[in-house]
């Protein structure tokens, strides 16, 4: 349907492809996508592995934090090609404090299996005050299925603990200059109920016994259209089909429960090029609603529910001034509400309110150059936990930026602010992206 959708856009009365060439390199909402499923595949990277999906708020957060995970970001005209790069790494590394760093490395390759096939590998690691990161994906595919322009694939998530592999089929259609569409049927932790049943065949009783009641099925939906009459748009749709899993304890039966999983994301961008000009408008919002429950069999009263969401909308403009210099402008707005209802039927609320701008410019003209950045955001927070992550904060990045060959971009440098106790020093951080052709 998605495809079709894109293919009535892209043609003319006539039939023909009215799709046009785009000048500069596209920005994408791919990565952004790729995060919120992550956080809900990664349950090891969480806090707590047995706790909520999202898990956004842990001590000891303060209200630099967001600002210090922004200060990573590539320039939005990098991400698209990285969406598509099959090879490569970028690693970025940001000081949180006097002794802490927030560091992320992604490292991708991919090798020929068989005529049309490959074996592709994504490793992620990533360290921050609310993640704990270690996950490898490996894709089994084959492109172009009988010259169809349907790509197929089949992905594993191995870890360490044979119950907590998920898997993943994908397939991809792309019809030439008017979009592609992709989707990915997964399953979160399928050899549960074999791991638990061959434990039993043996004899043996574990400490705590879980079996799937439901298919733990996650669905996710995206298109993207080329430009025509100067827009260009992506859509995301994506869901945790709501399933139940069943945990008994054989030595304190009272914490026996039944826990519930659901959850719904979306996300969206629509982008338009001037006329004659490489300059570039948009709007995109990203979003995420997750819903955790623990229903006791034995004892009611331990009952909790706990529902989060992230919502993300903002508005920007990119470009270039001459062949040397390009800029980005942003504004935008995030909220993070959270429900919780407790033992006791306690009921707390957290509302979390969040508006953010940037302003970046980079002169590169060749292996070396300069990018200043403005990053700013106003935060208000009410609810637990109380994280002082309230009020304002801005910070400057003075970066100076290498190309390392043709393949290699980093970029390098330090943030300044005025803050009464330590004066104009705000931090520093480097990222580096390799890109080979």
């Amino acid at each position: 349907m998605a495809i079709a959708v894109a293919g009535v856009i892209a043609s003319g009365l006539d039939g023909r492809s009215v799709a046009e060439p785009d000048e500069g390199a596209a920005y994408t909402l791919a990565r952004e996508w790729d995060e919120l499923w992550l956080r809900i595949f990664d349950r090891g990277g969480r806090p707590n592995p047995d706790g909520p999906m999202l898990q956004r708020f842990f001590p000891p957060m303060d209200e630099r934090y967001e600002l210090d995970l922004r200060t990573a970001e590539l320039p939005m005209d990098i991400e698209g090609p990285w969406a598509g790069q099959r090879t490569g790494a970028r690693i970025w590394v940001q000081s949180l404090n006097e002794l802490e760093l927030a560091t992320q490395a992604e490292l991708r390759f991919e090798m020929p299996a068989w005529p049309g096939g490959y074996i592709w590998l994504d490793y992620q690691r990533r360290e921050d005050w609310h993640t704990r990161r270690d996950v490898l994906r490996m894709d089994f595919g084959h492109r172009d299925i009988a010259g169809s322009g349907v790509d197929a694939a089949f992905r594993i998530y191995p870890r360490l603990e044979k119950d907590d592999i998920d898997l993943e089929g994908i397939v991809r259609c792309r019809v030439p200059g008017r979009g592609e569409a992709t989707l990915r049927v997964g399953a979160l932790d399928p050899f549960l109920n074999a791991s638990f049943g061959l434990i039993e065949a043996k004899g043996r009783v574990p400490d705590e016994d879980i079996r799937q009641i439901d298919p733990p099925l996650t669905l996710s939906l995206s298109a993207r259209t080329e430009r025509f009459f100067g827009i260009r748009s992506e859509l995301y749709a994506g869901a945790v089909v709501p399933q139940r899993r069943r945990h008994e304890f054989v030595l304190e039966p009272a914490r026996d429960h039944i826990r519930h999983r659901r959850a719904l994301l979306f996300a969206g961008l629509l982008e338009y090029r001037l006329p004659h000009a490489p300059h570039f408008v948009g709007a995109e919002a990203t979003g995420v609603d997750a819903t955790m429950e623990w229903a006791h069999t034995r004892d009611p009263a331990r009952d909790l529910s706990v529902r989060e969401a992230t919502v993300q909308a903002r508005a920007y403009a990119r470009g270039d001034l001459g062949d040397d210099v390009q800029y980005e402008a942003a504004l935008g707005q995030v909220r993070r509400p959270e429900w919780w209802d407790g033992p006791g039927r306690i009921e707390m609320k957290r509302s979390d309110r969040e508006w953010r701008w940037s302003l970046r410019a980079r002169w590169d003209p060749g292996r070396v150059g300069v990018m200043l950045r403005y990053l700013g955001a106003h935060r208000s927070v009410a609810g637990l936990p109380a994280l002082g992550v309230s009020g304002f904060a801005n910070r400057l990045q003075t970066h100076i930026t290498l190309r390392l060959g043709d393949d290699i971009y980093t970029n390098f440098g330090a943030g300044w602010t005025w803050d009464p106790d330590t004066g104009f020093y705000d931090r520093a951080g480097m990222t580096l992206l390799y890109m080979p052709r």
